[in-house]
């Protein structure tokens, strides 16, 4: 990505929106923006078109083995022999991975944006500052959120991992708020174990799809209207929240587990998975074939989680 340091004339040029002088700034003409609601379909579209399947509403509930090697992976509706396997479930790795033994931890937090209709004019595709940022929409509306900003929602995962999440909560402490019980009643981060001839939580609880917190909701529109105030034209047309499964150190874990030969976690991407979603797939693929990694896999690796995060935690 091509990326221009700017001094402050340069930045209140490229920010003349908001009306301020800025004393610097970052400029990315190369990078872009994306929508997830158009990019899944899309990667869907792309495994068809090479001779994979999707199956949707279709819950994986464990793994079976062999020797301590994969051997299968028990789906709601049936059993798919295979001797590879990726849990890229995100807020629901931690509760799988569990039921078998292989103790992962992550915690999930609770982020809250809105979008705004059409109507601002002269507004850059994206801008990103300390206290707000916002991403031109695909129907030319516009989505706030405030980064880094979210909700702790207490569960008995949470409480179970909470020494070793002590470090990041610590380091974020002034955009971590405690939440409600949300995480609870989703099941998403239950410690139960669950029969694999029964229903799981994970089908009860089909779209992982939380409130968002009102209060985040208010403070992103404040902030956005006061940077950018041809904003004020526009009118709130959505708003929704999502948990950002998350791991002590906010770095994601990659890579195959020591004690199933064959599984690969892909999990904890805290925040970051959308945007380096196609590179950590490359690397996923690289390490499932056993060709070159892209990239070195051991700052990945998820037995780093055996030590102590203090000092390690991510910038966010």
């Amino acid at each position: 990505v091509t990326t221009h340091m700017l001094d402050g004339a340069e930045a209140s040029e490229r920010g003349g929106a908001t009306g301020r002088t800025w004393k610097g700034g970052v400029f990315s003409p190369s990078d872009g923006t994306a929508d997830p609601s158009r990019a899944a379909p899309a990667v869907a579209r792309a495994i068809l078109k090479l001779g994979g399947t999707v199956h949707q509403n279709c819950a994986a509930r464990s793994i079976e083995t062999e020797g301590g090697r994969l051997s299968g992976v028990v789906t709601e509706s049936g059993t798919i022999r295979t001797k590879v396997a990726v849990m890229a479930g995100g807020a629901w790795a931690s509760s799988f991975c569990r039921q078998f033994g292989f103790r992962f931890p992550q915690a999930s937090i609770r982020s809250s944006i809105l979008s705004v209709s059409p109507g601002a004019e002269g507004l850059p595709d994206a801008l990103h500052t300390a206290r707000i940022s916002a991403t031109r929409r695909g129907d030319g509306g516009y989505t706030l959120a405030i980064s880094g900003r979210g909700r702790v929602d207490v569960t008995p995962q949470q409480l179970r991992f909470s020494s070793q999440f002590l470090p990041m909560f610590l380091k974020r402490w002034r955009s971590l708020a405690p939440g409600g019980l949300q995480g609870v009643r989703s099941g998403h981060e239950t410690l139960q174990r669950w029969r694999l001839d029964q229903p799981t939580p994970m089908e009860r609880m089909r779209i992982l799809d939380p409130a968002p917190d009102r209060a985040t909701i208010r403070l992103t529109h404040a902030r956005a209207l006061e940077l950018l105030p041809d904003l004020r034209k526009t009118k709130i047309s959505a708003a929704w929240a999502g948990y950002i499964d998350s791991t002590p150190d906010g770095v994601p874990a990659i890579g195959e587990i020591d004690s199933v030969a064959g599984f690969f976690l892909a999990a904890g991407f805290s925040g970051h998975g959308f945007g380096i979603g196609p590179g950590a797939g490359h690397l996923v693929a690289d390490l499932v074939t056993g060709s070159e990694p892209i990239v070195d896999p051991t700052s990945y690796d998820p037995r780093r989680f055996e030590a102590s995060a203090w000092g390690k935690v991510a910038d966010f």
